[in-house]
């Protein structure tokens, strides 16, 4: 095995519980408008994200045919396309990751991982600007802001990752540098309301907050290039070469013990259209040093297949993995769902009342036992939720009374 294989096979053991030997067999679904087509990856730069073990990012070429995965800080690992009956499917003699939807399962050595896609692969950044404030959203789920001070002409600048919460509501929460933390509200109209009321509107084009950043990771000396992980937004970028690279590239070969070792640098760096860093100044060097743990992040509410575990605490056991409840929700309002036998459609309100499921027509095929019961069971336990909670990958739907009526996880594969 090389050095390579063994570095991210330790990360899965790792893991420890967050890995399951025996990924669920794929159920039906009805796919709401903006989620991605049957068989394909949800975008063609996807950051995934995976609680219990290490995120990744993977790239897939334009043809589907490549997926290329990258662990920040370890060489990139090249799997090619395999026929899957549902969903997608890459792999080689050692790892395999299959997935549908925004949600995928990595297999490595017979271990396997359930990770999501952060933000909104394959969507355009989003800019929201409101007064002295300005947020864009990536769809591989990091952001950059631009704060501007008070008697200051030189702007703050952040960057970091985006995630939504429910909470009540729906919340974007933005983790950025240094610990810090930023909550929105999602309001009609393309609108954030923060917690103190200060209000941005979705503008018309992106604004990509092009500037110089003080950023900090991981840098290693590659074949092709240097390679920096930066820590606040989890993502690995190629350095680009000139102004201040050569001496990153020199402190680097001076005090790293081996070709394969990270250190942790700050820097001064602008963020360049083609996914490159490039370095105007070396701040720092610290051999010892390393990026925070990322905050833990759970799968989106929407746009994410939810397959159901338990109805009313009874937890359900199918032979059949096919006849599984599933539910659906879309950006719009609408939600999809099988009850294992037939299915339903029909709108759902989310604001700080909670979360409230109006459904509409059911089709009438007839179940056979236990199918009938669960249906009905589902049906009943969905009208009476009133809130949403995830944690990871699982989502609970409670009453008025705070009970749990469903309990659900992120369908992977």
């Amino acid at each position: 095995m090389t050095k390579s294989l063994m570095t991210v096979a330790l990360l899965f053991v790792a893991a420890g519980t967050a890995m399951a030997q025996n990924p669920p067999s794929t159920p039906p679904s009805s796919t709401p408008p903006g989620t991605p087509r049957e068989g394909q990856p949800p975008g063609a730069d996807v950051r995934y994200v995976c609680p219990g073990g290490p995120d990744f990012a993977a790239v897939f070429s334009p043809d589907g045919e490549l997926a290329t995965l990258t662990v920040p800080g370890q060489p990139e690992i090249e799997l090619t396309r395999q026929r899957s009956g549902s969903g997608f499917a890459y792999s080689d003699s050692y790892y395999e990751l299959r997935g549908r939807g925004r949600e995928a399962t990595l297999t490595a050595a017979g271990r396997s991982m359930r990770c999501h896609a952060a933000g909104r692969p394959g969507e355009p950044p989003r800019t929201f600007a409101g007064p002295g404030l300005t947020v864009t959203l990536f769809p591989d789920g990091t952001f950059r802001l631009r704060q501007q001070r008070e008697g200051s002409d030189e702007p703050v600048l952040d960057l970091g990752q985006w995630t939504q919460e429910v909470d009540g509501g729906v919340r974007l929460v933005l983790r950025g540098s240094g610990g810090s933390r930023r909550a929105f509200r999602q309001a009609d109209g393309g609108r954030l309301i923060a917690d103190n009321g200060t209000e941005l509107v979705q503008t018309a084009s992106p604004d990509k907050i092009d500037g110089r950043f003080q950023l900090e990771g991981l840098y290693r000396d590659a074949q092709d290039g240097g390679l920096f992980a930066e820590c606040f937004t989890g993502r690995t970028f190629p350095v680009m070469p000139g102004r201040a690279e050569p001496d990153l590239e020199r402190a680097w070969v001076e005090a790293a013990p081996s070709r394969d070792a990270q250190l942790f640098f700050q820097i001064i760096g602008r963020f360049i259209d083609d996914g490159q860093i490039e370095v105007e100044r070396v701040l720092n060097l610290k051999p010892n040093a390393t990026c925070p743990p990322p905050a833990p992040r759970s799968a989106a509410l929407r746009g994410t297949e939810w397959r159901a575990l338990e109805i009313d605490g009874e937890r359900l056991a199918f032979s059949d993995g096919r006849r599984r409840p599933t539910l659906t929700l879309d950006d719009d309002g609408k939600f999809m769902a099988s009850t294992g036998c037939n299915s339903l459609g029909g709108n759902y309100a989310l604001d700080p009342n909670g979360l409230r499921f109006i459904a509409g027509p059911v089709t009438l095929a007839a179940c056979p036992p236990p199918s009938d019961a669960v249906e009905r069971r589902f049906i009943d336990a969905l009208g009476a939720v009133t809130s949403a909670q995830i944690a990871a990958t699982t989502l609970d739907l409670k009453d008025v009374s705070g009970k749990l009526r469903l309990r659900l996880e992120a369908r992977g594969r």
